[in-house]
């Protein structure tokens, strides 16, 4: 095969560097967006570009920046160039070297064309030029740095020709901007005008966006540029501005209190008593915004956010008011546009309330069949949480030629808890939920809600990633979020970063996204992370103090051109978040060790107030990185809400614990809710611990209080020869931290069947009390299949799950086998859970029925007795994708009759006032529970596929007579034994 000749053309070099060509005839954007560029290639290589208007007054190497149907020396280039398969493209680019290409404009040498099929596509092929260099669309944002080079030369297989968005609106909402962003754009730029929007067109370029809506909650965009200067410079530069989903007509939310006395004397926004100030309000808004590019928001919302009527009003009375002010704005906009509205782009949000609108009932049509919006665009919504409410079925996508959209959010400000401070949003669940949306035909429009925008760069960038290539980012990349992450990773970390240090930024990035996501910071309280069942909190902090320290390795070692990037988007956000978890954990340490009396809960109450003091320098250590441009962004209340919003707001409390006079122990196994005081003339058995006797599990903690004001020494004495200790003596001052703790380690190999262990602890007091705890820890051998397990694990069991303490759990993705039915089937997504990976259905919108044939995924579990078990199934918490939904799915054991399960209740309403809803959405998780009859040993239990949009994480059986302790994630899962006869321990993760 012959490899392809690469053409060449320098950009710099030499002392030399390529001029910018931008025709007079051309877009004023695009001769704006040239300076830009050229300020990035000054970045790289220390050179700046000449922009020039005119061939005869450019050097030997120029960049030609044009567009189709906008540029004369396009046309005399058109027989070398392939123009019309680019014209036949929207927002598209063509990049091509041509040597030698004007005959009467010798002195050009090489040209570099980057021909667009419209303004927005030459933009787009501008800024890849950039991205070429070296330089991220973060280049302010994210801080990042690019590599400084002597000499720029690219290579191109001759035409390149880039692809078709693939949705047609793509963009972000700034909102809930008080007081971080608005403060931040007050201090650096005067106000939210022109000069801070400038910045965010250029970020939203660079990702190949093209649609906007502005900040909206104390600003108006097309009167703070100063004046329209705003809205100009959009429009010049390519974006399509939009307004949100309750400012119809190009009117900002604040304008009607500031404006309405222009129209009468009511201010009241309703539509009933006020509907001819209102119209002619809305009228000016279009005379003044109809010369730009827009996307006109039709419909009517209450004011902030609220609905239109009061609470009494019918169904029927809201739809027709909408009716009736859609029908008025549609006048309008005939007035302005003609009487063929199709050319017109609208837009009607279905947000929240509005969804009831949309539907109707029975009794009453909904928006949704009116005529009169065939051609707008529905903007679905998500729940505010990332999880999509109803989609539309295939039926409706035929009939509606307006086309769908979806409204998401990585900010909310809202119930049941705002969240708006720092990132929490994993990548996987915008991978799942938004190849989802655009699977079910939403792909009109996307737009998401980033907040304060500082902050949620990472997956604003994949959010836009996907909008704009979805072809090779969605449905077909299963999977591929690790590696685009791992990629963006490289984008960001150019230079010296070495390997290794990429992958420990990948590890804190992952992590700390991986738990806010899993618990935000706002709904952070006491006790979310058990301080004792399954040693919950010790795990969590085990992690979250690993990332920890990872993420201070990095700041030492990176080097210095890396950290502005590194601390801007991730080391700070990540540190200040995963202090909060820390301090909460704490927290609960500190109230779990007070109510037993515990003196050790007053070095819990010193972190805590220690953590306290770190959030805050942590926040203040943001806002002076890089001179203080970052001031104001992390200034939102960021936890322990009490309320929906920051007005209740406090830091953990805690307790205080004042000694007992006199010697006083407390002594328990870690995991246990029990302990033991001393000994005592009532005690009768030892306080006991079965943890040993669970397949896999080797070691057990003691921990050793004081509750008194002497301290003591203390003594470790057991009689079992399998059994030892990390040390058998030690002391406890109740002037330091009143705490000592002994782990017991077993050699189950030496263990015959059941044993036991005698321990008894022997404590001196300093005033000579004494006084002793006894302890019995049970083991047995970790026991090797049964035969029957042996049999299975021959045939076609892949590993079999053994129960432990009454509980066994299973991770989803770990099904021993799955049935496809018709090329459908249960599919592992990485990193989709809370706690690792999930399964869900692919494709992702079939329905089946218990009466037919469905996909199905199949566990092995060896129960310890015959009865009847409950099955708890924690699914994550979507919402139905079918109005009035119940995500159902199916179970069935040892082959018998499948039994339906509801993961939502049968009333399940997607809002705030809806209890169920509302601790899904923090929580992020449901759990389903139902019965299984099981046989002692071996069991099948089969989970079936019924409705779409269902994501199963993990199962935990629990014998009857055993309750399962609370606690966040729930235990960890089982020991399980493969086909070659091994026992397999995963390792523990939240």
């Amino acid at each position: 095969m012959t490899e392809k000749i690469m053409d060449q053309f320098k950009l710099t070099g030499n002392g030399e560097t390529a001029d910018f060509l931008i025709e007079a005839e051309g877009f004023e954007g695009i001769r704006i967006l040239a300076q830009t560029v050229a300020d990035d290639v000054a970045l790289v290589t220390e050179t700046r570009p000449g922009i020039c208007s005119d061939p005869s007054g450019c050097g030997g190497h120029v960049v030609l920046m044009a567009t189709c149907e906008k540029s004369s020396l396009l046309e005399c280039l058109a027989g070398k160039l392939p123009l019309s398969s680019l014209r036949e493209k929207r927002e598209s680019y063509l990049m091509q070297i041509l040597e030698d290409p004007f005959p009467e404009h010798p002195g050009i040498h090489k040209l570099l064309v980057i021909a667009g099929s419209d303004k927005r596509g030459t933009i787009y092929g501008m800024f890849r030029l950039s991205e070429m260099c070296g330089v991220s669309p973060l280049v302010f944002f994210g801080d990042v740095i690019p590599v400084k080079r002597r000499e720029l030369v690219f290579s191109l297989p001759g035409p390149v020709i880039s692809k078709e968005p693939s949705v047609m609106y793509r963009g972000f909402f700034i909102n809930d901007e008080w007081p971080a962003f608005g403060n931040w754009c007050t201090e650096k730029y005067g106000g939210i005008n022109t000069d801070a929007y400038r910045k965010i067109f250029e970020l939203l370029l660079r990702l190949k966006g093209n649609y906007l809506w502005p900040a909206m909650w104390n600003s108006s965009f097309s009167e703070d540029g100063p004046g329209l200067e705003c809205a100009w410079l959009a429009d010049t530069l390519g974006i399509i501005m939009g307004t949100s989903h309750h400012e119809p007509m190009c009117r900002a939310g604040v304008e009607w209190q500031n404006q309405y006395r222009h129209y009468g004397d009511d201010s009241d926004w309703s539509f009933v008593s006020n509907a001819d100030a209102i119209t002619r309000f809305w009228d000016d808004g279009i005379k003044r915004n109809k010369s730009f590019e827009n996307v006109i928001t039709i419909g009517m919302r209450g004011e902030n956010d609220s609905k239109l009527m009061p609470a009494d009003a019918t169904l029927q009375d809201n739809i027709d008011l909408i009716r009736k002010a859609i029908l008025a704005q549609h006048t309008i906009l005939r007035k302005h546009f003609g009487s063929d509205l199709a050319k017109v782009p609208r837009m009607l949000a279905i947000y929240k309330e509005v969804e009831d609108y949309y539907f109707g009932d029975e009794n009453c049509p909904g928006l949704k069949d009116w005529d009169e919006l065939s051609d707008v665009i529905f903007l679905l919504s998500d729940d505010n949480y990332g999880n999509l409410r109803a989609v539309p079925t295939k039926e409706e996508m035929d009939v509606h030629p307006g086309g769908y959209g979806m409204y998401y959010h990585f900010d909310y400000h809202g119930s049941p808890i705002s969240y708006e401070w720092v990132n929490c949003n994993r990548l996987t669940r915008t991978w799942e939920q938004m190849t989802l949306a655009y699977e079910a035909g939403i792909r009109k429009m996307w737009i998401v809600n980033v907040g304060d925008l500082k902050g949620v760069e990472y997956p604003l960038c994949y959010f836009m990633d996907l909008a704009y290539d979805f072809e090779r980012l969605g449905s077909s990349a299963l999977n591929s979020t690790e590696q685009y992450v791992r990629e963006w990773i490289d984008r960001q970390f150019p230079g010296d970063v070495t390997a290794e240090q990429k992958e420990k930024i990948f590890t804190v990035l992952e992590g700390y996204t991986r738990w806010n996501a899993a618990r935000s910071p706002e709904s952070m309280r006491k006790g979310i992370f058990h301080p004792v069942h399954f040693r919950e909190s010790d795990r969590v902090a085990r992690e979250i103090g690993q990332i920890m320290e990872t993420a201070k390795q990095l700041d030492r070692k990176l080097p210095e051109e890396a950290l502005s990037a590194w601390r801007s988007m991730i080391f700070y956000p990540a540190m200040a978040s995963l202090n909060l978890i820390m301090m909460y954990l704490e927290a609960g340490y500190n109230q779990y060790l007070a109510e037993r009396g515990c003196l050790y809960a007053n070095i819990y109450a010193g972190k805590v107030r220690h953590r306290i003091q770190e959030d805050q320098e942590l926040v203040g250590a943001f806002h002076r990185i890089l001179d203080g441009k970052w001031n104001h962004m992390m200034r939102s209340s960021h936890t322990g809400f009490r309320s929906w919003d920051d007005r209740d707001w406090t830091y953990p409390t805690v307790e205080t614990v004042n000694p007992i006079h006199g010697g006083k122990v407390v002594i328990g196994f870690r995991g246990s809710d029990q302990y033991h005081l001393g000994a005592h003339w009532q005690d009768k058995e030892p306080l006991d611990n079965d943890d040993l006797m669970v397949p896999g599990m080797s070691e057990v903690i003691v921990d050793i209080d004081s509750r008194g004001d002497v301290s003591f020494t203390y003594r470790v004495l057991f009689d079992a020869p399998w059994l030892c200790c990390d040390q058998d003596s030690g002391r406890v001052d109740t002037q330091k931290d009143a705490h000592a703790c002994v782990t017991f380690r077993a050699d189950k190999h030496r263990i015959i069947g059941c044993e036991e262990a005698h321990v008894s602890v022997q404590i001196e007091f300093d005033n000579g009390q004494t006084t002793h705890s006894r302890l019995l820890i049970r083991a047995e051998q970790d026991k090797p299949a049964t035969k029957e397990i042996r049999e299975a694990l021959n045939g076609d069991v892949q590993e079999v799950f053994l129960e432990r303490q009454g509980i066994c759990c299973i991770r989803a993705s770990h099904f021993s086998q799955a049935h496809d039915v018709d090329g459908a089937g249960f599919r592992t997504v990485s990193r989709l859970g809370r706690e690792g990976d999930a399964i869900k259905v692919f494709p992702v919108l079939r329905t089946f029925s218990l009466s037919e044939d469905a996909p199905s995924v199949k566990y092995d579990m060896a129960a310890a007795e015959s009865g009847t078990y409950q099955l708890f199934v924690f699914v994550l918490a979507r919402n139905p994708l079918r109005r009035g939904g119940r995500l159902r799915f199916a179970v069935s054991a040892n082959g018998g009759e499948k039994r339906e399960v509801c993961s939502v209740g049968e009333h399940y309403y997607t809002e705030w006032f809806d209890p169920e809803w509302a601790a899904g959405a923090l929580d992020h998780a449901r759990v389903a529970v139902t019965d299984l009859s099981l046989q002692k040993g071996l069991n099948e239990i089969c989970l079936y596929a019924m409705d779409p949009g269902l994501i199963l994480e993990k199962l935990v059986l629990v014998s009857e007579g055993k309750n399962l302790p609370e606690s966040y994630f729930g235990p960890e899962e089982s020991a399980s034994v493969n086909p070659d006869g091994e026992m397999s321990v995963r390792a523990g993760s939240c």
